[in-house]
């Protein structure tokens, strides 16, 4: 049955409004599959200025908005002699079925089909791309269908619709459909979704890559043209990331693919800062990195790189209160600061012992091999206060001269007002 929309009562101006604006919403929903591929257009060919493409990243942000109100529910079918299926169904507010679909095991992967009237196809495919899969109604004789396979169907990442999928793969591995290998695969996909973060509208694949001993996080886009190549840089930098910096790009040419990849740390870093301003698609992007990485078994990686911006200024140094009581040394830190010196970055510590005021600082700077570091004189106060600001006990031993290293910095960048000055001068001396 064709979804319709009852008309509200006269009486009601509230309901006039509300039934209005859910058949806005519907009817552009419906059009879904043509305005994503006319904003596709617009952001591949670079048209970031036309008005036109500005109001269809409206609409195409209206629609998820909408879509993602929509209830989802499934019933598992698991009857003798049949291989089992499950029906998932997509109902608005009021609980009417506006759409719904079957997800099957073809023997090889999973695969969701709808068959049916070209209207209900259309409608299937504009939610289940609101939701982030890839597809399109087509006929196929009389009927429209829709129809994909596990990449799309593990893209969409509503809860209720993952635990549907899930349910299915239990099912199948309980009637011993699938073996156990082929359900820890598919769990794991289901899990992880494809390894596939969006940052600024630009889609980078997300990998641990192997060293010698250890592994590295890898976050990377390869444009195959000269024009997605421009596209996508000219899309990191609009949304405040800076070349060198945050990201390093190389052209295609000759035939071979170009390269994106974002920096790390300080690409990651300054995803971090740009959520706390309240940036939608930085918080997304770090969401996603976290669901791939702790599906796929490397979320110590991406904590490593992220545990510096994560803390930066989340502490109040003033007040803290220091003490080796060995030594006799009881101090209070009263102020931690940056002040630039030229283009680096002075950090100055103030603290009072016994009533009186005191102050040391040291300036950061990088050395020709690319190795970040400061020099510190210290006394049995000033060791006693820096090794509680670094938590670092080993300074506490440490006279005259002291080197500070990197890591240094970082315990220094939960400070508030030191932690971002200081993380963001580390990006610009680590740039390419």
């Amino acid at each position: 049955m064709a979804f319709q929309l009852k008309p509200p009562p006269l009486s009601s101006s509230a309901a006039l409004i509300r039934a209005a604006f859910f058949q806005a919403a519907w009817m552009f929903a419906t059009a879904w599959a043509e305005l994503s591929r006319l904003w596709r257009f617009g952001v591949e060919n670079g048209l970031y200025a036309d008005h036109i493409l500005n109001k269809l990243e409206g609409i195409r942000k209206h629609v998820e908005e909408y879509v993602e109100k929509l209830r989802i529910e499934y019933t598992l079918y698991s009857l003798p002699g049949v291989d089992p299926w499950v029906e998932v169904r997509f109902r608005d507010d009021r609980g009417s079925e506006v759409a719904h679909i079957n997800i099957r095991w073809d023997g090889e992967s999973l695969h969701a089909v709808f068959n049916g009237a070209r209207e209900k196809a259309e409608r299937l495919a504009s939610i289940l791309n609101a939701l982030g899969a890839s597809v399109e109604a087509k006929k196929y004789g009389r009927e429209w269908r829709v129809g994909f396979t596990t990449g799309s169907i593990t893209a969409i990442r509503r809860k209720e619709w993952l635990e549907a999928v899930k349910a299915l793969v239990e099912e199948l591995h309980k009637r011993g459909i699938v073996n156990e290998e082929q359900k820890r695969r598919l769990l794991t996909e289901i899990n992880a979704g494809p390894n596939v973060v969006e940052i600024a509208g630009v889609e980078l694949s997300v990998k641990a890559q192997a060293t010698n001993k250890s592994k590295k996080l890898i976050i990377m886009y390869h444009p195959s043209s000269p024009t997605t190549f421009n596209t996508a840089v000219k899309a990191l930098k609009d949304a405040g990331l800076e070349e060198g910096v945050h990201f390093t790009a190389k052209r295609p040419e000759g035939g071979k693919f170009g390269h994106v990849y974002i920096k790390l740390p300080a690409g990651l870093w300054r995803l971090v800062e740009l959520r706390r301003q309240g940036v939608e698609w930085a918080d997304k992007a770090l969401r996603r990195l976290e669901e791939i990485t702790k599906a796929r078994g490397f979320y110590d990686l991406l904590e490593e790189y992220l545990k510096p911006a994560r803390e930066a200024e989340t502490v109040d140094p003033r007040g803290l209160v220091v003490e080796d009581a060995e030594k006799g040394i009881k101090a209070v830190v009263r102020d931690v600061r940056v002040e630039r010196d030229g283009d680096r970055p002075r950090v100055v510590v103030e603290y009072e012992v016994n009533g009186v005021t005191k102050s040391f600082s040291f300036i950061w700077g990088v050395r020709k091999e690319g190795i970040v570091m400061a020099s510190v004189w210290l006394t049995e106060e000033k060791a006693v206060v820096l090794a509680a600001l670094l938590n670092d006990k080993t300074i506490r031993e440490k006279r005259n001269t002291a080197t500070l290293s990197a890591g240094h910095l970082f315990a220094l960048a939960k400070y508030r007002g030191v932690g971002w000055e200081l993380l963001r001068w580390y990006a610009e001396v680590m740039r390419e």
